[in-house]
């Protein structure tokens, strides 16, 4: 299988200002790397704060990296000139969260749909309307609604307008930053259905971020989990809900409510995220970590700061105890794992 876009070393520092900045920067991002499949989704998951948006954003070219490379197609975006710039550009678009600030309202929903096609192609006033009217389909639509104002539709059907204004020039990955969680429940299944059918039909792929963990369930095929600026936890979707090694993925699938009344309850990791502007030594999570009381405070969680290991097949982790073959790593696995997930 092909890498569609990779992301290698990806950091973003922000200036920090302010009595009690002390001259620090934000650290938002850091050393992040991870690729999407062609045909594929990849869920970045995390509380808030855990750096995935600004992620998106560097993806999206609407935050510039302070370091690291966007490779589409193996090209380095951070590097590309001003042709291959507007082709990444139509080649990646975006549905955002919030399907009420994201559309125009002063606009008709044919002219949201047609102005990327307006801007980066070529078509007659009849190309358009026939475009638009296809795109309206393709997302459960009637080719009438291009002449009504967002307003005058539903949040499902906002979300759909947005999807088809992405769709609109063709773009092979789509980042889908919280696509449903300003929707009704009852709504959210049917735009989530919405667009693995497309996913299907059209081979598009997908950088899924989300903090709803069976939203991630249904519609990943790989996940990375993201903690203060740091991917702690790589896998495909299956083995990283069956067995998650790092504490914090653990602590995030250990969340989730059951719907087994007799499910034993589980800790939940107290704290919050360490702040960017001032993370602490070592290991970022280890002032929250269950694991490392458990141990016996070990020094090395404070004193070094762990790299993403191999801890099975497609798998990396990035904590001292989850390394192949160890007595800690049986403990990790077993004696310190939530029962049963959380998953229902």
């Amino acid at each position: 299988m092909t890498a569609l876009l990779e992301v290698a070393g990806l950091t973003k520092h922000f200036g920090a200002s302010g009595p009690l900045a002390e001259g620090r920067a934000v650290r938002a991002v850091d050393d992040v790397s991870f690729a999407i499949e062609e045909g594929q989704t990849l869920a970045l998951v995390g509380e808030s704060g855990s750096g995935k948006t600004t992620t998106a954003q560097m993806i999206l070219l609407l935050e510039p990296p302070t370091s690291g490379q966007i490779r589409f197609r193996g090209d380095d975006i951070t590097r590309a000139g001003r042709r291959a710039m507007a082709e990444y550009k139509q080649s990646v678009q975006a549905v955002f969260q919030d399907p009420y600030s994201s559309l125009n309202p002063r606009m008709r929903v044919g002219d949201i749909i047609a102005e990327p096609l307006q801007i980066h192609r070529r078509m007659t006033k009849q190309e358009l309307a026939g475009r638009v009217g296809e795109l309206l389909e393709q997302v459960g639509l009637q080719p009438a609604a291009a002449r009504y104002y967002p307003h005058q539709f539903s949040g499902g059907q906002r979300q759909r307008i947005a999807v088809a204004r992405a769709l609109s020039i063709s773009p092979k990955l789509i980042v889908l930053d919280e696509p449903v969680s300003a929707l009704d429940v009852s709504i959210q299944a049917q735009i989530l259905n919405l667009l693995v059918d497309l996913q299907q039909q059209l081979g598009l792929s997908y950088l899924l971020i989300s903090h709803d963990l069976a939203i991630v369930d249904h519609m990943s095929h790989r996940v990375a989990v993201m903690y203060a600026g740091r991917l702690v936890e790589v896998a495909d979707n299956r083995r990283l809900y069956d067995r998650p090694t790092h504490p914090y993925t653990r602590a995030l699938m250990a969340s989730v409510p059951s719907i087994d009344p007799d499910a034993p309850l589980t800790d939940i990791v107290a704290g919050e995220v360490s702040n960017p502007a001032n993370p602490p030594s070592g290991c970022r999570f280890h002032p929250r970590c269950p694991l490392r009381r458990e141990l016996g405070k070990p020094a090395i969680c404070h004193e070094m700061d762990p790299p993403l290991i191999d801890v099975g097949p497609d798998h990396v982790s990035a904590c001292h105890f989850a390394g192949s073959g160890g007595e800690t790593r049986d403990a990790v696995s077993t004696d310190s794992q939530p029962a049963a997930a959380g998953r229902g």
